[in-house]
């Protein structure tokens, strides 16, 4: 009888649902993006650096282009 409270338990609270509200996944996204820019921080600047090289040389690349079709 001590133990009677487990076997009949009171029903959920109304609106109450089985899914999160949504905190939960949002916060597990943000974990998700922000935790690689913490981790890799001091790489992210190569990587940077490389992608702002990447940009140029394709600038440098279609100038030749761009100045006969315009101009």
């Amino acid at each position: 009888m001590k133990n009677d409270w487990r076997n009949n338990q009171l029903p959920p609270p109304e609106g109450s649902e089985d899914r999160p509200d949504g905190f939960v996944s949002i916060a597990i996204l943000a974990f998700a993006i922000v935790a690689p820019l913490v981790y890799f921080r001091p790489q992210l600047g190569a990587v940077e650096a490389w992608i702002v090289d990447f940009y140029q040389a394709a600038v440098r690349w279609v100038a030749p282009i761009r100045e006969f079709v315009l101009g």
